[in-house]
């Protein structure tokens, strides 16, 4: 009896127009967004594949017309080492930090802060919501077919005139509600974890814990969402009332709430501008052509002490001078830069946490983590940037001490970078 109850209450449902188109709008949206996760993910790729290539012309470029008698030394400020930053496969599902921070920062042998935070993190809590990907789909859109379809499950039959006879049935009108809107959440859950399932096709994402962990994630959303429909429709207002609260509360979970979060954030935790790293850095540097050569050598051996038996001439211009003041630039902003660091997780942790008081901004933290996408992941391989110049840095030392010829340096032997999500 139970079934064929089912049955009905599904050919009433699907009778209409609104079931129907919405869930036909929101597969049509769920294709687009992982067609489009695809393809900015996939040109990503394409470009860090490129990247070994277009620093080998870059080089041969400069490099190549040299004189016998050139400089290695001389040549390291205008070489550029490519770094790479490689998604992971969930990234085309939650693309956030990678289209609007850099994964392939080109650096060169100078002072290091300026070119890691050449421009502004902030926290992508508001971008976040707005890229056109499966997460978008999944905390933005979906809420809005549950609404369409339950806004008047309740008041709809008080408004036709049939709740009397619903009360005139053997079976409990509650019981009744309740088929309802489970075959509600099923017609919005099953899209979205067919979605998920086509992703596994269409985005290559594999089909392991995590791939279950974001189902599970998904129609926990939905159950939330129900949750408030439920509370909404408990009042007994009008379809009209019920369907403007709820849009009410679509706003502010996900565009007002962030909005005021990201305010809050922004004032509990002010950063300093990036800029600041910049001039701080090339203040540091251009002092030091005003300090003794000792002085500024000394400030560079306290760093790199196993160069301190080196000779390096008073009387002339030399490299190991002028990268002994690009290390004076990185110490003036060194601890600015710790302090732009620890400010930005600060407001990071304190974003997450807040968040969870908004569903639509919680998800998304939890999908952006999920995805490697997230302000941490982006710091990440900012860290593994920093350790790669560093390593760059003692490989060329001994060409800049030593004086050598350019055509004496195995230009290939330098260390490479890659970092994956």
């Amino acid at each position: 009896m139970t079934g064929r109850r089912l049955q009905l209450e599904w050919a009433l449902l699907w009778r209409g127009t609104a079931a129907p188109l919405g869930v036909a709008l929101l597969l049509v949206a769920g294709l687009f967004a992982l067609r489009h996760g695809t393809t900015v993910i996939g040109r990503q790729d394409a470009t860090l594949a490129g990247s070994a290539v277009r620093q080998a012309a870059q080089q041969s470029h400069i490099l190549g017309p040299l004189p016998a008698s050139a400089i290695a030394g001389d040549q390291f400020y205008y070489l550029e080492y490519h770094t790479e930053r490689h998604p992971s496969p969930w990234a085309r599902l939650a693309i956030v930090q990678r289209d609007v921070q850099a994964y392939n920062l080109k650096i060169r042998l100078l002072a290091l802060q300026g070119q890691l935070y050449a421009s502004d993190l902030g926290h992508p809590l508001l971008a976040s919501l707005g890229q056109f990907d499966l997460a978008f789909v999944i905390v933005v859109l979906s809420p809005l077919l549950l609404i369409a379809l339950t806004y008047n499950l309740w008041s709809g039959e008080m408004e036709l005139g049939t709740w009397p006879l619903l009360q005139a049935q053997p079976t409990a009108p509650w019981r009744v509600l309740l088929r309802r809107a489970v075959l509600r959440v099923l017609l919005v859950v099953v899209p979205l974890l067919g979605l998920l399932g086509l992703a596994v096709f269409m985005a290559g994402v594999p089909l392991d814990l995590t791939w279950f962990r974001m189902a599970a994630a998904t129609v926990a959303y939905v159950l939330a969402w129900m949750a408030a429909v439920l509370v909404v429709l408990a009042w007994r207002r009008s379809s009209e009332v019920n369907v403007l609260v709820l849009l009410g509360l679509w706003v502010f979970w996900t565009a007002l709430g962030p909005a005021l979060v990201s305010v809050a954030a922004a004032s509990r935790f002010p950063l300093p501008e990036a800029l600041e790293l910049t001039v701080l850095q090339r203040q540091g540097y251009h002092s030091a052509w005003d300090e003794p050569l000792p002085d500024v050598m000394e400030a560079f051996y306290r760093r790199y002490p196993e160069w301190r038996g080196s000779t390096v001439p008073s009387g002339r211009y030399s490299n190991a001078w002028y990268y002994a003041m690009q290390e004076r630039g990185d110490e003036a902003a060194r601890g600015a830069a710790a302090r732009y660091r620890q400010s930005l997780e600060a407001r990071d942790r304190w974003v997450q946490q807040v968040s969870w008081l908004l569903p639509p901004a919680a998800l998304q933290q939890w999908l952006m983590r999920e995805a490697r996408t997230d302000l941490q992941a982006h710091l990440a391989y900012l860290d593994s940037v920093a350790a790669y110049h560093e390593a760059l840095k003692r490989a060329a030392f001994p060409m800049i001490f030593d004086d050598r010829p350019a055509s004496a340096v195995d230009w290939t032997a330098f260390p490479s970078h890659r970092h994956h999500d």
